[in-house]
């Protein structure tokens, strides 16, 4: 039962999933209708830079910049305790990387061509996942802490890296474990979604003027999306005892942020439960998301596959991988990158078939977080032994382990900007 699957053809959903559109339209409550109209003009942006070097993120408190040219350690920068997820600006100069262990407070700022930390700025109660936005302006953090009973949303100018402004939002509930997770950006930098996990919202602030909307979630949030043509979040949430996990998909161009689907997860042959992450394909047509199971279990290992356009489940398999997490799109769009909490074996997927090509064991303890090269020819992973692996991604094996810290703990490893976790550009 376990390896079932449920599939429709991809080539029809391909099909009908041809026809993207191009016209980016953003919500704006507050304004009228000629604003939207306004808005809905498609943000002018570069194309991200993407640098030489991948940045490795240590619990223990550092950043490891590794040449790939050369794969050596050019520079090994203390951060702070619990630093293990960060942001790349879209023009690859800076890295901004929260501290979240208890007691912490900073989001540390590093000059990545400069190989330094150049400041350390102080936006509360344990800096969850920092993200700077598709136009490069701002730096929106969320925090694993309360501060004064308060869910905090900061937001830092990349501009002199000072804060802009500080949003503390009022919660009824008692927090237990991380009260934020990740965030997202609409494509024109005007909002910022973010999850309250003490009264299961989602969180959403108007960088104009600085609003704040709240739309209830049947259970925990942890990951939203955004759709490449921008109009939509797909925002996944982790199931209870009572809900099963799964998506819930607003429609983002209507002021009011409508629910227009919500999907579970078919969990066929799964022991332990809770959905963790999500990902569009790089053509845009399918929605990823993982099944982990519980931090205290992560024994899950499905991924199933939503057709964007209709929303209905088209396929679902299970993974070599246990406590899988995380689904990382090669530049190509050809591959997925699965990494997990529950053994040290990444599973690579192809998207086009919707099978599992290889099971590739890397490391000693249990996986972690992926970077490619632009080229996509070499794909870069972490691993809670502290060490970076290099994989050859033509023919799919293993190729170099790169000492770096080479002392347990997990941490991200990342080198081109994303506006969410395991995002490349488009």
């Amino acid at each position: 039962m376990g390896h079932q699957r449920i599939r429709i053809t991809r080539r029809r959903f391909l099909k009908e999933s041809a026809q993207a559109a191009s016209v980016l339209a953003l919500s704006t409550w507050g304004l009228e209708r000629s604003s939207m109209a306004a808005a809905s003009m498609p943000a002018v942006r570069s194309r991200p830079a993407w640098p030489d070097v991948v940045i490795q993120l240590h619990s223990a408190g550092y950043a490891y910049i590794v040449d790939t040219r050369t794969d050596t350690v050019l520079a090994t920068l203390e951060t702070g305790k619990g630093a293990v997820l960060g942001t790349t600006t879209p023009d690859g100069k800076k890295v901004y990387v929260g501290c979240r262990a208890e007691g912490q407070r900073e989001v540390v700022v590093i000059d990545l061509p400069g190989r330094q930390v150049v400041k350390r700025v102080e936006t509360g109660n344990r800096p969850m996942h920092p993200l700077v936005s598709p136009d490069g302006k701002w730096v929106g953090i969320n925090h694993w802490g309360l501060d004064g009973g308060k869910l905090r949303c900061s937001f830092m100018s990349t501009a002199d890296d000072s804060i802009v402004k500080v949003i503390d939002l009022e919660v009824s509930g008692t927090p237990k474990g991380v009260t934020s997770m990740h965030n997202s950006w609409s494509l024109d930098s005007r909002l910022f979604f973010s999850l309250d996990r003490v009264d299961n919202r989602l969180v959403v602030i108007n960088t104009r003027d600085w609003s704040v909307k709240t739309l209830p979630l049947p259970s925990p949030p942890h990951y939203p999306v955004l759709s490449p043509d921008g109009k939509e979040l797909w925002l996944v949430h982790e199931g209870s005892d009572s809900v099963k996990p799964g998506i819930v998909v607003y429609d983002i161009t209507k002021p009011d942020l409508p629910v227009i689907a919500q999907m579970d997860m078919p969990l066929i042959g799964e022991d332990a439960v809770e959905a963790h992450h999500g990902n569009f394909t790089q053509d845009g047509t399918l929605f990823l998301i993982l099944n982990r199971g519980p931090a205290r279990d992560p024994r899950g290992r499905e991924v199933a596959f939503f057709d964007a356009k209709s929303k209905r489940l088209v396929h679902r398999l299970t993974t070599a991988s246990t406590g899988v997490g995380h689904a990382y799109n090669t530049p190509d769009g050809k591959f997925a990158v699965v990494t997990n909490y529950g053994n040290n074996v990444i599973t690579i997927m192809d998207l086009k078939e919707l099978k599992t090509v290889k099971d590739i064991r890397i490391g000693e303890r249990r996986m972690g977080h992926v970077a490619f090269t632009r080229n996509g020819k070499w794909c870069y992973v972490s691993n809670e032994d502290g060490n970076l692996y290099k994989v050859d991604m033509k023919r799919l094996t293993l190729v170099k382990r790169i000492e770096t810290s080479n002392q347990p703990g997990a941490g991200q490893v990342l080198n081109v900007w994303y506006n969410v976790f395991e995002e490349l550009p488009r």
